[in-house]
C-alpha cells in the first residue's frame, strides 16, 4: 500500500489522564466511531505506523478520547502528541452527505468542456458560499459554491463538473 493511498482522518491534541489516553481531534466530515474503525495510522517521520484501538468513547462532537494498544503510559502517550492519524482510502466509512466544503481540491470543468481549475478554499457567508479556483494559468477565480451550479463530482477522481454561468470568469 503506497503512502498516497492514506487519508488524513485527524490529529493527536494532548494525553488525557496518566494511563496512556490520547485526545484526538477527527476530521469533521468523517464519522468516525470504535464499531467502524479497529486500528488507525500514526504519521511519525513522514511513515505511516498502525496502532491497535482499545477503546474510543467521545468527548465533544469533534474529539474523542483514545486509547491505544501498547501505549499505557503518560511518557508513550506523550511522544504521540501532535501527530497526524490516517487510514487507508478505502477503509474511510461511506458518507453519501458531500458537502460543499468538502470539495476543496476538486478540479472544476464547465459543461461547455473548459478546465476552470481546482478549487484551493471554500469560504463562507451569511447568505452565499463562494470557492477560490486556481486557473491553469495560475489567476484566481471566484465563483458561487451552491448545489445549483453542481451538475456532477467524482470522488475516485476528484472532478467536480459545474454549470458556470455566461460571463462569470470574465470578471
Amino acid at each position: 500500500m503506497s503512502y498516497a493511498s492514506f487519508v488524513e482522518v485527524g490529529f493527536i491534541q494532548r494525553t488525557h489522564g496518566i494511563k496512556g489516553e490520547l485526545q484526538v481531534a477527527w476530521n469533521d466530515t468523517l464519522n468516525l466511531t470504535q464499531e467502524n474503525i479497529e486500528s488507525v495510522f500514526v504519521e511519525i517521520d513522514g511513515i505511516p505506523i498502525p496502532f491497535f484501538i482499545n477503546a474510543l468513547r467521545q468527548k465533544t462532537e469533534e474529539s474523542s478520547i483514545v486509547k491505544f494498544d501498547d501505549v499505557d503510559d503518560i511518557q508513550s502517550a506523550d511522544d504521540l502528541v501532535g501527530h497526524k492519524l490516517m487510514l487507508p482510502s478505502d477503509l474511510i466509512p461511506e458518507d453519501d452527505d458531500i458537502e460543499l466544503k468538502d470539495l476543496v481540491g476538486y478540479t472544476v470543468t464547465s459543461t461547455s468542456g473548459q478546465t476552470i481549475g481546482l478549487i484551493e478554499n471554500y469560504e463562507e457567508f451569511n447568505l452565499n458560499s463562494i470557492y477560490y479556483i486556481k486557473t491553469p494559468e495560475g489567476k484566481e477565480v471566484i465563483i458561487p459554491a451552491t448545489d445549483d451550479l453542481i451538475v456532477e463530482f467524482d470522488v475516485d477522481t476528484k472532478t467536480l463538473l459545474m454549470e458556470i454561468p455566461e460571463g462569470l470568469l470574465d470578471l
